[in-house]
């Protein structure tokens, strides 16, 4: 929505409002699971990540966010108010932060804005599901495949570039790091898969569907 701008053409853009910025460390967190959510988020410079710290120290990462994101929007307006996982942040970043209430009168004297608003608002529930989809397989392997067909489903290719680590995909299908390199070899090795660095390609999408009707 205005991951397009700038730092400079950002704060423009929201110049009508009030707002405060905040800088951060990397590492640092911005908010942790379970405080008060009242203000909506911006990022204005570096990364973000949405992440789930489990009892067990395993992590489940669901999300990240650079420049021109949003965060917090959807939280901040819920009956919940607080947040369902920690924020922080993977580099060095600043955030804007608004008020929701401020957010609500920006919305409403802004109605272009509204409607790409609500249109980033749909699609980030849409992955949401999709995220909570692919915890919801009980295999390695069905995990990886659910995520394989997505996203050649949304990059049209049945070769898929890797848009984050491999840590990070491990972490968002809930699974260990090293678990995901051992299935990623037997998938190649099975002949459904073939990868190099950050592509990979599917060789067997047929294959793969019905391992997730196993």
């Amino acid at each position: 929505m205005l991951k397009n701008k700038t730092k400079k053409e950002l704060i423009e853009f929201f110049r009508d409002v009030n707002y405060s910025i905040v800088k951060y460390d990397k590492n640092d967190i911005i908010a942790i699971e379970n405080s008060p959510c009242n203000k909506v988020g911006l990022v204005l410079s570096g990364n973000i990540d949405i992440k789930r710290i489990l009892t067990s120290n395993k992590v489940v990462h669901l999300s990240s966010f650079s420049v021109g994101y949003l965060f917090g929007e959807i939280i901040a307006f819920s009956d919940a108010n607080s947040y369902p996982a920690t924020v922080i942040s993977s580099t060095n970043s600043e955030v804007m932060f608004i008020d929701k209430y401020d957010f609500i009168y920006f919305c409403t004297s802004h109605p272009s804005f509204l409607k790409l608003f609500l249109n980033e608002l749909t699609n980030k529930i849409i992955t949401l599901n999709k995220s909570i989809t692919g915890l919801s397989f009980s295999t390695i392997k069905q995990k990886l495949c659910n995520f394989l067909i997505q996203e050649s489903n949304i990059q049209k290719s049945n070769f898929i570039k890797l848009n984050m680590t491999k840590q990070k995909l491990s972490e968002s299908l809930g699974i260990p790091r090293p678990s995901l390199s051992r299935e990623l070899i037997n998938m190649k090795d099975e002949g459904l898969i073939d990868y190099q660095k950050n592509i990979i390609k599917i060789l067997d999408r047929e294959a793969l569907e019905d391992i997730l009707m196993d």
